[in-house]
Protein backbone atom coordinates (compact mmCIF):
# COMPACT_ATOMS: atom_id res chain seq x y z
CA UNK A 1 0.00 0.00 0.00
CA UNK A 2 1.32 3.45 -0.90
CA UNK A 3 0.24 6.82 0.40
CA UNK A 4 -1.80 8.90 -2.07
CA UNK A 5 -1.30 12.63 -2.51
CA UNK A 6 -4.84 13.60 -1.52
CA UNK A 7 -5.89 16.06 1.18
CA UNK A 8 -9.24 15.54 3.00
CA UNK A 9 -11.13 17.64 0.43
CA UNK A 10 -9.58 15.60 -2.38
CA UNK A 11 -10.57 12.38 -0.62
CA UNK A 12 -14.16 13.62 -0.32
CA UNK A 13 -14.09 14.46 -4.04
CA UNK A 14 -12.91 10.92 -4.82
CA UNK A 15 -15.70 9.43 -2.70
CA UNK A 16 -18.35 11.59 -4.37
CA UNK A 17 -17.02 10.90 -7.88
CA UNK A 18 -16.92 7.14 -7.36
CA UNK A 19 -20.54 7.13 -6.18
CA UNK A 20 -21.85 9.47 -8.86
CA UNK A 21 -20.20 7.40 -11.57
CA UNK A 22 -21.16 4.08 -9.98
CA UNK A 23 -17.57 2.93 -10.33
CA UNK A 24 -16.44 0.03 -8.16
CA UNK A 25 -17.79 -0.65 -4.69
CA UNK A 26 -17.19 0.55 -1.15
CA UNK A 27 -16.75 -1.75 1.83
CA UNK A 28 -16.43 -1.28 5.58
CA UNK A 29 -15.63 -3.79 8.26
CA UNK A 30 -12.99 -6.34 9.17
CA UNK A 31 -12.11 -9.80 7.93
CA UNK A 32 -15.19 -11.95 8.39
CA UNK A 33 -17.58 -9.11 9.24
CA UNK A 34 -18.09 -6.47 6.58
CA UNK A 35 -20.64 -4.70 4.40
CA UNK A 36 -20.34 -3.79 0.74
CA UNK A 37 -22.12 -0.90 -0.99
CA UNK A 38 -22.33 -1.75 -4.68
CA UNK A 39 -24.37 0.05 -7.34
CA UNK A 40 -25.81 -2.35 -9.89
CA UNK A 41 -25.80 -1.19 -13.51
CA UNK A 42 -28.97 0.74 -14.23
CA UNK A 43 -29.89 1.03 -10.55
CA UNK A 44 -31.17 4.38 -9.32
CA UNK A 45 -28.80 5.97 -6.81
CA UNK A 46 -29.29 9.12 -4.75
CA UNK A 47 -25.96 10.83 -3.96
CA UNK A 48 -25.77 13.80 -1.63
CA UNK A 49 -22.87 15.83 -0.29
CA UNK A 50 -22.60 18.33 2.55
CA UNK A 51 -19.07 19.62 3.04
CA UNK A 52 -16.92 16.51 3.41
CA UNK A 53 -19.87 14.22 4.19
CA UNK A 54 -21.00 12.13 1.25
CA UNK A 55 -24.07 9.88 1.29
CA UNK A 56 -25.55 7.56 -1.29
CA UNK A 57 -28.60 5.31 -1.21
CA UNK A 58 -30.09 2.69 -3.48
CA UNK A 59 -33.04 0.39 -2.93
CA UNK A 60 -30.63 -2.19 -1.53
CA UNK A 61 -28.52 -0.13 0.85
CA UNK A 62 -26.77 3.09 1.69
CA UNK A 63 -23.42 4.58 2.67
CA UNK A 64 -22.27 7.62 4.59
CA UNK A 65 -18.65 8.77 4.75
CA UNK A 66 -17.53 11.86 6.65
CA UNK A 67 -13.92 12.67 5.81
CA UNK A 68 -12.13 14.04 8.86
CA UNK A 69 -9.06 16.28 8.96
CA UNK A 70 -7.00 13.22 9.93
CA UNK A 71 -8.15 10.99 7.08
CA UNK A 72 -5.46 9.60 4.79
CA UNK A 73 -5.74 7.62 1.55
CA UNK A 74 -3.62 4.66 0.46
CA UNK A 75 -3.68 2.82 -2.85
CA UNK A 76 -2.59 -0.32 -4.64
CA UNK A 77 -1.76 -1.02 -8.26
CA UNK A 78 -5.04 -2.92 -8.56
CA UNK A 79 -6.97 0.34 -8.29
CA UNK A 80 -8.00 -0.20 -4.67
CA UNK A 81 -8.15 2.87 -2.41
CA UNK A 82 -8.20 2.46 1.36
CA UNK A 83 -9.12 5.29 3.69
CA UNK A 84 -7.25 5.32 6.98
CA UNK A 85 -7.42 7.07 10.33
CA UNK A 86 -5.01 7.18 13.29
CA UNK A 87 -5.49 4.13 15.46
CA UNK A 88 -5.22 6.34 18.55
CA UNK A 89 -8.59 7.91 17.68
CA UNK A 90 -10.50 4.61 17.74
CA UNK A 91 -12.92 3.71 20.55
CA UNK A 92 -12.55 0.63 22.69
CA UNK A 93 -13.85 -2.49 20.92
CA UNK A 94 -17.25 -3.94 21.78
CA UNK A 95 -16.74 -7.33 23.37
CA UNK A 96 -20.32 -8.15 24.40
CA UNK A 97 -23.57 -7.90 22.47
CA UNK A 98 -25.44 -4.67 23.24
CA UNK A 99 -28.96 -3.56 22.32
CA UNK A 100 -29.83 0.08 21.61
CA UNK A 101 -33.50 1.15 21.54
CA UNK A 102 -33.05 3.25 18.38
CA UNK A 103 -30.55 4.20 15.69
CA UNK A 104 -30.26 8.00 15.52
CA UNK A 105 -27.55 7.74 12.85
CA UNK A 106 -29.76 5.88 10.38
CA UNK A 107 -29.56 7.04 6.78
CA UNK A 108 -33.35 6.96 6.36
CA UNK A 109 -35.67 8.67 8.86
CA UNK A 110 -38.02 5.69 8.94
CA UNK A 111 -35.23 3.47 10.29
CA UNK A 112 -34.34 5.68 13.28
CA UNK A 113 -36.87 4.06 15.70
CA UNK A 114 -35.71 0.51 14.94
CA UNK A 115 -33.71 -1.41 17.54
CA UNK A 116 -29.97 -1.62 16.80
CA UNK A 117 -28.05 -4.66 18.05
CA UNK A 118 -24.24 -4.56 18.07
CA UNK A 119 -23.00 -8.12 17.65
CA UNK A 120 -19.68 -7.19 19.26
CA UNK A 121 -17.20 -8.55 16.74
CA UNK A 122 -14.36 -7.33 18.95
CA UNK A 123 -12.66 -4.73 16.75
CA UNK A 124 -12.16 -1.01 17.30
CA UNK A 125 -12.06 -0.42 13.54
CA UNK A 126 -15.64 -1.57 12.87
CA UNK A 127 -18.89 -2.77 14.42
CA UNK A 128 -21.32 -5.21 12.82
CA UNK A 129 -24.94 -4.61 13.82
CA UNK A 130 -28.41 -5.78 12.89
CA UNK A 131 -31.43 -3.47 12.97
CA UNK A 132 -35.09 -4.37 13.22
CA UNK A 133 -38.47 -3.01 14.35
CA UNK A 134 -39.91 -6.55 14.69
CA UNK A 135 -40.87 -7.14 18.36
CA UNK A 136 -40.47 -10.91 18.15
CA UNK A 137 -36.96 -10.69 16.72
CA UNK A 138 -36.05 -7.92 19.16
CA UNK A 139 -37.05 -10.17 22.05
CA UNK A 140 -34.82 -12.98 20.78
CA UNK A 141 -31.91 -10.60 20.28
CA UNK A 142 -32.34 -9.07 23.74
CA UNK A 143 -31.97 -12.57 25.14
CA UNK A 144 -28.37 -12.74 23.90
CA UNK A 145 -27.36 -9.28 25.16
CA UNK A 146 -24.12 -9.56 27.10
CA UNK A 147 -22.86 -12.62 25.22
CA UNK A 148 -19.83 -12.75 22.95
CA UNK A 149 -20.43 -12.80 19.20
CA UNK A 150 -19.56 -16.50 19.09
CA UNK A 151 -22.15 -17.45 21.70
CA UNK A 152 -24.73 -15.04 20.30
CA UNK A 153 -24.44 -16.47 16.78
CA UNK A 154 -24.73 -20.00 18.17
CA UNK A 155 -28.03 -18.95 19.73
CA UNK A 156 -29.61 -16.69 17.10
CA UNK A 157 -27.44 -16.86 13.95
CA UNK A 158 -29.92 -19.13 12.17
CA UNK A 159 -32.77 -16.79 13.11
CA UNK A 160 -30.93 -13.76 11.75
CA UNK A 161 -30.44 -15.53 8.42
CA UNK A 162 -34.08 -16.63 8.33
CA UNK A 163 -35.59 -13.22 9.20
CA UNK A 164 -33.00 -11.10 7.35
CA UNK A 165 -32.99 -7.89 9.38
CA UNK A 166 -31.18 -4.86 8.02
CA UNK A 167 -27.44 -4.92 8.65
CA UNK A 168 -25.44 -1.86 9.69
CA UNK A 169 -21.65 -1.82 9.67
CA UNK A 170 -20.07 1.24 11.25
CA UNK A 171 -16.48 2.40 10.92
CA UNK A 172 -14.55 5.49 12.08
CA UNK A 173 -15.67 7.57 9.08
CA UNK A 174 -19.25 6.44 8.73
CA UNK A 175 -21.45 3.45 7.97
CA UNK A 176 -22.87 1.13 5.35
CA UNK A 177 -26.46 -0.06 5.69
CA UNK A 178 -27.77 -3.08 3.79
CA UNK A 179 -31.48 -3.50 3.13
CA UNK A 180 -31.19 -6.39 0.68
CA UNK A 181 -32.14 -9.80 2.14
CA UNK A 182 -29.56 -12.23 3.44
CA UNK A 183 -29.17 -15.08 0.92
CA UNK A 184 -29.54 -18.67 2.04
CA UNK A 185 -26.24 -20.13 3.23
CA UNK A 186 -25.79 -22.18 0.05
CA UNK A 187 -26.33 -19.22 -2.26
CA UNK A 188 -23.76 -16.74 -3.51
CA UNK A 189 -23.82 -13.09 -2.46
CA UNK A 190 -26.45 -11.11 -4.36
CA UNK A 191 -25.68 -8.31 -6.76
CA UNK A 192 -25.66 -4.91 -5.14
CA UNK A 193 -25.34 -4.17 -1.44
CA UNK A 194 -24.65 -7.15 0.82
CA UNK A 195 -22.85 -8.26 3.96
CA UNK A 196 -20.48 -11.05 4.97
CA UNK A 197 -20.52 -12.51 8.48
CA UNK A 198 -18.16 -15.47 8.44
CA UNK A 199 -17.23 -16.83 11.89
CA UNK A 200 -14.14 -18.72 10.71
CA UNK A 201 -12.60 -15.58 9.18
CA UNK A 202 -13.73 -13.38 12.05
CA UNK A 203 -12.05 -15.70 14.53
CA UNK A 204 -8.65 -14.97 12.94
CA UNK A 205 -8.78 -11.48 14.46
CA UNK A 206 -7.45 -9.85 11.29
CA UNK A 207 -8.64 -6.40 10.30
CA UNK A 208 -7.59 -6.55 6.64
CA UNK A 209 -6.56 -9.18 4.13
CA UNK A 210 -2.92 -10.13 3.73
CA UNK A 211 -1.10 -7.70 1.47
CA UNK A 212 -3.43 -4.81 2.38
CA UNK A 213 -1.78 -3.88 5.68
CA UNK A 214 -1.37 -0.20 6.57
CA UNK A 215 1.33 1.32 8.77
CA UNK A 216 0.69 0.02 12.32
CA UNK A 217 -0.40 3.40 13.67
CA UNK A 218 -3.28 3.53 11.17
CA UNK A 219 -6.56 1.65 10.87
CA UNK A 220 -8.59 1.07 7.71
CA UNK A 221 -11.87 2.99 7.73
CA UNK A 222 -13.26 2.27 4.25
CA UNK A 223 -12.19 0.57 1.07
CA UNK A 224 -13.04 1.25 -2.59
CA UNK A 225 -12.19 -1.03 -5.49
CA UNK A 226 -11.56 0.50 -8.92
CA UNK A 227 -12.47 4.08 -7.98
CA UNK A 228 -12.98 6.72 -10.63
Amino acid sequence: MRSLDLDPDGIADLVERSLLEGVGGWSMGVQGALAEFVIVAGERVDVRRRGRTVEARTAGGGIRLTISDQTLAYGKGSGTVTLAVPRATLPAPSLRVTVAPADPGALRPEDVPAVLVDLAVGHSAAAFCVRTPDPALVARLRAVEGLTWQDALDEVGHLVVATSPQRVVTAPLGRIEVYNPIPAQWDTSPEGCHTHLLPALLATGREVAEGEELPPQLAAAGNCTKPG
